[in-house]
């Protein structure tokens, strides 16, 4: 069988040289093409892995994402409580849940930590508890929601504040800071000429400081730094563009400086990893009914050959084997030869471009991947020639006459 077999490849060659070498591409293109859909799949899971772990909650208050665009805000130069406070509604309408946390500095070292909790910025309760665990907290309660919700103007101050404290240090600040007067049996600040009723008090560590809830403060209060925000997750591309957009909305004649660059979470391009992987498969998958078609059209011109062998005692089932062969032998050189140039001289060219596909081949891999390849044509290449012989030696004759 093998004499009928080698005679059938060299007539090809021969007799069909142009059908021959189309067969020779139409195999390499296919085998390097479900190499590369492997890898380019591979690359995708991980990449989307990545990008999905990248918009996880991040928790840890080091690692979030954090943004302050140097806008000039300072002493010397301050802007408007209102125009900070709408900006960051904006900002806080924009990005939601993601918004972790706000921080500004005002005159008058007030002070303004904040949380972004259900659509709300409300004064850092992590801020009150790690003070009481270090026993910065001396008396007083923390801001409370009905307070947030009715916009009640009271705040948290050092008790070096209190008018008639008697242990302030040296380098306490009388001209800036604000003294807390006494009427009956609560404390008063005044701010910008309005009072403020004193809650809660911190130790002397904290000197002069001020803290109040978000949107109390008189809109021309002055406000000596740019926002300080964090972000619990990361900002997509849209996202960033238009955080940016809404700072050069409030502040356009403060955008000097550059934006802040953040580390990007961009969902985008999981629908890239996508495309390219169908198209890498569906280019296989032609690749390899192209290879079909091909052979199918070699068999249709060996027909009457193969009538004659088979009315010679020649079955069906060596038939069968006989072209199977001839394919084989055609395809595993192929096979082998281009899985040692795709791992060779391909994959290093392409890992720039798909940073995770190198990681996926490793030998058990490359013989996994040949095992399949030559399985599954094996079963294609069943099926079309056991569709060829159906037809009977007799019919097939007579239909050619």
């Amino acid at each position: 069988m093998l004499k009928y077999v080698f005679k059938n490849i060299k007539s090809l060659i021969t007799k069909e040289t142009t059908i021959f070498v189309i067969i020779i591409i139409c195999q390499v293109s296919s085998i390097l093409l479900s190499l590369f859909s492997y890898g380019v799949f591979q690359n995708y899971k991980a990449e989307t892995n990545q990008i999905n772990l990248n918009n996880d909650i991040i928790t840890n208050e080091d690692d979030q994402p954090e943004f302050e665009y140097d806008l000039g805000i300072n002493k010397k130069h301050p802007v408007d409580y209102k125009t900070i406070h709408d900006l960051c509604e904006e900002v806080g309408n924009l990005l939601k849940d993601k918004v972790a946390c706000l921080y500004i500095e005002c005159d008058n070292d007030v002070i303004i930590t904040l949380d972004y909790i259900n659509g709300v910025y409300k004064p850092a309760e992590d801020y009150y508890k790690n003070n009481v665990m270090l026993g910065d907290w001396l008396e007083g309660e923390w801001f409370e929601d009905e307070q947030i919700k009715n916009s009640e103007k009271v705040c948290v101050i050092a008790e070096p504040m209190k008018e008639d404290y008697t242990e302030r240090d040296e380098d306490f600040n009388y001209k800036r800071t604000p003294l807390a007067k006494k009427r009956g049996n609560d404390y008063y600040v005044t701010l910008s000429g309005e009072e403020f009723r004193v809650i809660g008090f911190l130790s002397k560590r904290h000197f002069n400081l001020v803290l109040v809830p978000w949107g109390v403060l008189p809109d021309d209060f002055p406000v000596e730094t740019s926002p300080y925000f964090l972000f619990n997750r990361k900002l997509t591309q849209r996202e960033y563009d238009s955080l940016i957009a809404i700072y050069e909305k409030y502040f356009p004649d403060r955008m000097g400086a550059p934006a802040p660059e953040l580390e990007i979470y961009d969902p985008e391009q999981v629908y890239y990893y996508k495309t390219n992987m169908a198209i890498s498969l569906f280019i296989a998958i032609i690749s390899a009914i192209n290879f079909a078609l091909l052979f199918n059209y070699i068999f249709d011109k060996r027909k009457f050959t193969l009538a004659v062998l088979r009315l010679n005692g020649c079955t069906a089932n060596k038939a069968r084997r006989m072209y199977l062969s001839e394919i084989m032998i055609i395809m595993i050189p192929l096979l082998l030869i281009c899985t040692l140039v795709f791992n060779r001289y391909i994959l290093p060219t392409i890992d720039k471009l798909f940073p995770y596909i190198d990681q996926v081949y490793n030998l058990k891999v490359y013989g996994i991947m040949v095992g399949i390849y030559m399985a599954v044509s094996y079963i294609i290449m069943n099926i079309m020639i056991i569709l060829h012989l159906r037809k009977t030696p007799v019919l097939i004759l007579r239909n050619s006459n």
